[in-house]
């Protein structure tokens, strides 16, 4: 009887030694998959998140939402040109909330002039439009909502402050928080169905939304040199909502806390852009060829800022500096006609693409910065 069963735990040994290992792989999936995903509620991220929303907003919101409520927020579409959702949305709101801010005025808030190249751990590589900077310089706090207590920092705006990335439990429970942002008139985006779009009103069935509808604003007669045409907020139910919305069921607000930057200030950081955009776009390309990793790069056909620019100094009747970025905007143009009407790619044709079109881009940025008054 010993001997049998010193054979048995003898024989039972390695079993043991290898099932530690294989409890602890799962132990950090439940943990990762579970906790870190947002499968189970983290209650101490959540209190210590959720005590941070009330001290960091300084607007009280509603203890309950209104039943109903619709603004006359629309959105402005750059005709022929998608990848742009985020701007194409959030102009329409800031015209909204700042009257005098125009299309361009907004975009350049927004930093076009910015080549981002690496410069720290949060940022990404490439153009650096972004309508999160335009809301911070034109006086707004930015906020992100997420089922996900964890943030790497793929998903991190450097113009956010990480303590203002706020877990909830639920997506029902972020909707309703959203409910009582836009009744207190405080305006959230969404990822829904691969675009970032404003949620504008809700009624007992669903959402207005301004999500870009290139159906309502690409005719032949339109194209990137054409002004941002006005769409339409699109309605859809709360099942398409949850159906629909993005990882993580992300979303985003701006409250308004302080002045805004003068024109001249924002003047002032666009010529530093620009004065640093050719070299910065020489590492860009560098990171590119050297196997960079493309989710970590914004985009490549920056036609938005270079329109916006060409006509800001346009009005100001600098045209020798407009042309040069129209000329950019052209080069940019014709790169995404070249892709035709189906641009999907491979990871190595996107690389040679982002590669080929920044080069051709990048001598007229060093072009463009010497002309700057």
């Amino acid at each position: 009887m010993t001997n049998n069963g010193n054979h048995l735990i003898s024989k039972g040994l390695p079993a043991k030694i290898l099932l530690i290992p294989g409890a602890l792989i799962v132990l950090v999936l439940i943990f990762y998959l579970g906790f870190g995903r947002g499968i189970f509620p983290n209650i101490s991220e959540y209190k210590k998140d959720q005590a941070q929303l009330i001290t960091a907003m300084k607007t009280k919101l509603p203890e309950k939402p209104l039943a109903e409520i619709k603004y006359p927020i629309k959105g402005y579409r750059i005709p022929g040109l998608g990848g742009f959702c985020w701007l194409e949305s959030s102009s329409g709101l800031i015209k909204y909330l700042e009257p005098d801010i125009d299309f361009d005025t907004f975009v350049f808030y927004g930093r076009p002039t910015l080549v981002m190249a690496g410069r720290n751990k949060d940022e990404r590589w490439g153009p650096g439009l972004n309508q999160t900077h335009a809301f911070t310089e034109l006086g707004y706090t930015a906020f992100r909502g997420s089922t996900n207590p964890t943030h790497p920092p793929q998903s991190v705006f450097p113009d956010i402050d990480p303590r203002n990335l706020i877990y909830f439990k639920t997506k029902e429970e972020e909707l309703e928080f959203m409910k009582k942002l836009v009744s207190a008139r405080i305006i959230p985006t969404i990822g829904y169905d691969g675009d970032f779009s404003t949620v504008v009103g809700y009624n007992q069935d669903g959402l207005w939304i301004v999500r870009s509808d290139p159906s309502q604003t690409d005719r032949g007669d339109r194209n990137f040199m054409t002004d941002p045409v006005i769409f339409e907020p699109t309605f859809i139910t709360y099942k398409e909502l949850f159906d629909n919305w993005g990882m993580d069921y992300q979303f985003f607000w701006f409250e308004k806390t302080g002045s805004r930057k003068s024109i001249n200030e924002i003047y002032a950081e666009n010529k530093k852009n620009a004065q640093e955009a050719a070299q910065n776009m020489e590492t860009v390309i560098d990171f590119l060829k050297k196997g960079g990793n493309l989710v970590d790069f914004t985009y490549e056909i920056d036609i938005p800022s270079a329109m916006a620019l060409y006509r800001y100094f346009t009005k100001q009747g600098n045209s020798d500096l407009a042309d040069k970025y129209l000329e950019i905007a052209k080069i940019y143009e014709s790169q995404r006609v070249s892709l035709g009407p189906d641009s999907r790619r491979s990871q190595a044709a996107a690389r040679k693409f982002y590669i080929e079109t920044l080069t051709k881009v990048q001598p007229l940025l060093a072009e463009a910065a010497a002309m700057w008054p």
